[in-house]
């Protein structure tokens, strides 16, 4: 069954944005593991009540994505908003509001995933209400795509990809991600390597009868910051980036280490080959177990997606500030990101072109205390219903 509005948190007054994103944010769906299908659910009955056509897409008894549909008359391609429902987990640090309260202080609605990106699902789910009661029929099928998985493995946007010949044609992917209301219409890439290094085992205090995997690791990341990677900065992306991110190994303080794995988060702009780079990986990594007798070494790779952009010039961008210009007056700015959305799947798999645009500062996402400004969250709702209109009306 679907929560009711809160009246602690969100009061009679509030408006539809709101009262949705404070009901969301009181229900979990951490990722890993992945809890989505509460989430799924309150989605699911909300659009139904709208008269979309709904599709729930179960993953397990646990996990679960929606596709829904507003029919249009055909006159024009569809509109795809996709939204994904998982949050990252709360984490270890204090929280000086419920992170699961969805409490209102001072203009700013609190909670995990108030920002990223339960806020701008909010906004969607109460811009589409508006357009539903509006008498005269849209010109092309609405879309609302809300996916489980996005924090880990795009689960669920590999699954909506699947109904590609249903979705088609489509205008534009709109992802209501957080970005204080600016239109983004570039995001990097990702290369997520795990490498991981195999010694041999030997007394600790007798290093020189086994082989080190840790020291192997050390050796490999001194030299990975020193390998020249080829790119070109790209305007809205900036530079290709390199990050170790995790390094795991050994057993035991008096035990010298057979295995240690790092992991390494890349983050690629336009015009660079994933293939290339794992070949320049391939062959440093071989270059030092070469160097070590009874060292070896496997190279996993995690993610790999590229960078996706669409053109400023192209019409749909040009159409969606039209519509956020109406509604602040002003024309808004358009940027690209680092982080990825679901447009990594979906933009290739469906070929359409992608903006993101969401209530929300993206620097506040998966930190404590995460917050939706409350003015932000109703201007973007009021930007969507422009955008549909202008698309679709």
């Amino acid at each position: 069954m679907a929560l009711q509005a809160n009246p602690e948190t969100a009061g009679a007054g509030a408006s539809d944005a709101v009262r949705l994103c404070s009901d969301l944010v009181r229900i979990r769906s951490f990722n890993p593991p992945g809890d989505e299908a509460q989430v799924a659910n309150y989605c699911a009955q909300y659009l139904e009540g709208l008269g979309f056509e709904v599709r729930c897409l179960s993953h397990s008894d646990t996990r679960a994505s929606v596709l829904a549909r507003l029919p249009g008359t055909g006159e024009k391609p569809g509109l795809l908003i996709c939204s994904h429902i998982d949050t990252v987990p709360v984490g270890v640090e204090a929280w000086q509001h419920d992170p699961f309260g969805g409490e209102i202080v001072d203009g700013k609605l609190y909670g995990r995933g108030a920002s990223d990106m339960k806020g701008g699902l909010s906004a969607a789910l109460a811009a589409v209400k508006t357009i539903v009661n509006r008498p005269e029929p849209l010109k092309g099928d609405l879309w609302m795509g809300m996916t489980a998985g996005e924090e880990v493995d795009f689960l669920g946007a590999r699954e909506i990809a699947r109904y590609r010949d249903e979705l088609l044609p489509l205008q534009a992917i709109l992802l209501p991600e957080p970005s204080d209301n600016k239109v983004y219409i570039a995001q990097k890439g990702a290369l997520w390597l795990e490498v991981t290094f195999f010694g041999k085992t030997a007394h600790g205090s007798m290093p020189l009868h086994g082989v080190n995997a840790v020291l192997l690791a050390v050796e490999f990341l001194n030299r990975l910051h020193q390998l020249a990677i080829p790119f070109t900065a790209h305007p809205l992306l900036g530079e290709f980036t390199l990050a170790p991110t995790m390094i795991k190994g050994g057993m035991k303080t008096n035990v010298i280490p057979d295995s240690c794995s790092v992991t390494i988060d890349m983050r690629t702009v336009p015009g660079q080959s994933s293939d290339a780079i794992l070949d320049q990986v391939g062959r440093l990594v071989n270059e030092i177990t070469g160097e070590t007798p009874g060292a070896s070494s496997v190279v996993r790779v995690l993610n790999n997606f590229d960078a996706v952009t669409t053109p400023a010039d192209h019409p749909i961008v040009s159409a969606f500030c039209r519509a956020a210009s109406r509604v602040t007056g002003s024309q808004p700015a358009v940027a690209g990101v680092n982080f990825f959305t679901d447009s990594a799947v979906l933009t290739p798999a469906l070929n359409v072109p992608m903006l993101i645009c969401g209530p929300g500062k993206d620097e506040l996402a998966h930190q404590p205390n995460e917050y939706v400004e409350v003015a932000c969250l109703e201007t973007c709702a009021r930007i969507y219903s422009e955008a549909i209109l202008e698309y679709l009306g």
